[in-house]
């Protein structure tokens, strides 16, 4: 499915005629943060809410206004280099079951409401370097055979025309080292292919045993080094050593980005970490296993897990904690080499994930590509100088906004057709810039095949969500919708969606078809829409 083609099929079933932009204005943009992933201090990016004693009673009348302006800003932080380091399929429950992981939230900020644009390895990264949101950058799966993968990014050029370009175009030294696209390299005569604007680069060639973590191929600056099954030769200590030599021995500016490949399936992990978390299961929260109310027409057909499926399922999360170790080892290694060679008084630091992942929620098995929090909301922390530490963040921020904060932070230019806004002015001190964003998007548009690595039967039809600090509101392509209040629904298990005013309901949608149909200004125009017009009243 092409991006023209979904929000053809959204179009058709929309009976909303959108007049002005004033009738958008009337939705309603998030006042809660998503309370269920962290905790610890929090910077509100709204005043605080008034209560609400049911789910639904006074459901939009105590909605608040846009959240409050900041007072002036102070000096950004001065930082001289960038690394990222980004995990593959790591959700907020994973990161928390690590204690090194969970440690880093006491280091940094936390941003509580980082939202993928979709819960799929390459669109998700191709967002990341392009700042875009998928419908505009059009890589919309893992593999060529429907629409996505490293071969329709090139095809498209964009792979001249993006995060690294804009930093090398600036004098920034840049490395990425691990993980890139989905099916990079596919030609023969491509397996020596660096993609321009990286200096240093070290990607496997090999897609299955690179997620295996060994017997796998580097692209090591266009010479082919083979690894085997040695205990040295796992691949993340191998990519681990790649970024502190980088870090010591590469002049300022540099911009690292250290890719993992977990704790993706199958899991891989390092040998010292075979025997942890024995004995530990997935969290048994409200949404595991769960039934929910008026639940959307793809997820009423599955059943309850069994028991057997129940405890394979913990055995995958074994797995998964013991393969998410490896993404603290390279917390781990960057950090004391920054701290080692004194970089760490110009760096900022960014650990993230491409998206999230779900263990037995919902009644569904493993997997990720649904619009509920446990996939789409994802672990980020800011670590550097100057950055405030023990502080989150509850503002919506987004994958999009990486690359223009990057390219900012190491005085780059970014194109005006990224969608995305710089997350810099929130270093400082956390506060919210005034006129920042108040919802974010989420797209599910291209479809998987059993070549995809990520396939897996268990997925709803393609949508797109509307994501704000209270509400998720979401259009699937088969005609159903559906709306949690995460006040007092935070694991997204009652669908309210039939249950308030229609009109509510319309003016969400309106908002969510001009983010459906942005691009460049115009997303920072629709995602930050203000109310202008009293709220209409819940149903009584």
């Amino acid at each position: 499915m092409t991006p023209n083609d979904h929000r053809a099929s959204r179009r058709r079933r929309n009976t909303v005629t959108i007049t002005s932009v004033a009738t958008i204005a009337a939705v309603t943009v998030g006042v809660f943060g998503i309370s269920e992933y962290s905790s610890g201090p929090t910077v509100a990016s709204a005043a605080a809410a008034p209560t609400s004693d049911s789910g639904v009673d006074g459901l939009v009348s105590d909605v608040l206004p846009d959240p409050d302006p900041t007072v002036d800003q102070v000096a950004s932080p001065a930082f001289r280099n960038v690394v990222m380091i980004l995990a593959d399929d790591l959700d907020w429950k994973l990161f928390d079951q690590i204690p090194r992981l969970q440690a880093l939230k006491e280091r940094g900020m936390t941003f509580t409401n980082h939202t993928v644009v979709d819960s799929l390895c390459c669109p998700s990264r191709v967002t990341i370097m392009r700042g875009q949101y998928i419908h505009n950058h059009e890589v919309v799966s893992n593999i060529e055979a429907t629409g996505g993968g490293w071969p329709t990014f090139q095809r498209l050029d964009a792979d001249e025309d993006c995060l690294p370009v804009w930093l090398n175009d600036a004098g920034v030294t840049t490395a990425l080292y691990g993980k890139y696209l989905n099916e990079y390299p596919t030609r023969p005569d491509g397996i020596r292919y660096v993609p321009p604007g990286w200096d240093e680069w070290a990607v496997p060639i090999s897609r299955g045993d690179s997620y295996s973590g060994y017997s796998y191929t580097l692209n090591d600056n266009g010479e082919l080094v083979r690894y085997g099954t040695k205990a040295t030769d796992f691949l993340g200590d191998v990519l681990n050593d790649k970024a502190r030599n980088f870090i010591r021995s590469t002049p300022e500016p540099f911009f690292l980005y250290l890719s993992t490949y977990t704790p993706h399936k199958p899991f891989a992990t390092a040998p010292r970490h075979l025997s942890a978390h024995a004995g530990t299961v997935a969290p048994r929260t409200p949404a595991y296993n769960s039934i929910g109310e008026n639940e959307p027409a793809w997820l009423r057909k599955f059943p309850q897990l069994t028991e057997w499926k129940l405890s394979e399922l913990d055995k995958v999360w074994r797995k998964r904690a013991r393969s998410a170790e490896t993404v603290a080892d390279s917390v781990d290694a960057v950090l004391a080499e920054l701290q080692a060679t004194g970089r760490d008084r110009d760096t900022l630091v960014i650990v993230t994930s491409d998206n999230g992942y779900h263990v037995g929620e919902y009644r569904l098995p493993k997997g990720k590509r649904t619009p509920y929090a446990a996939d789409t909301v994802v672990p980020m922390i800011a670590i550097g100088p100057g950055v405030p530490t023990g502080v989150e963040v509850s503002a919506m921020t987004s994958t999009i906004d990486l690359a223009p904060t990057f390219t900012e932070v190491l005085s780059g230019t970014s194109p005006d057709w990224v969608d995305g806004r710089s997350l810099v002015p929130f270093l400082t001190d956390g506060q919210t810039p005034q006129g920042w964003r108040t919802a974010t998007l989420s797209e599910s548009i291209g479809e998987t095949n059993v070549s995809d690595p990520d396939y897996l039967p268990y997925i709803p039809p393609p949508f797109s969500a509307l994501r704000s600090e209270r509400w998720l509101y979401v259009e699937y392509d088969d005609g159903s919708t559906a709306l949690y209040d995460q006040r007092t629904d935070p694991y997204e298990l009652r669908n309210i969606v039939d249950a308030v005013d229609p009109g509510f309901v319309a003016a969400l949608s309106a908002q969510l078809s001009q983010l459906d149909a942005c691009s460049g200004p115009s997303c920072r125009e629709a995602d930050t829409l203000t109310i202008a017009d009293p709220l209409p009243q819940a149903a009584g």
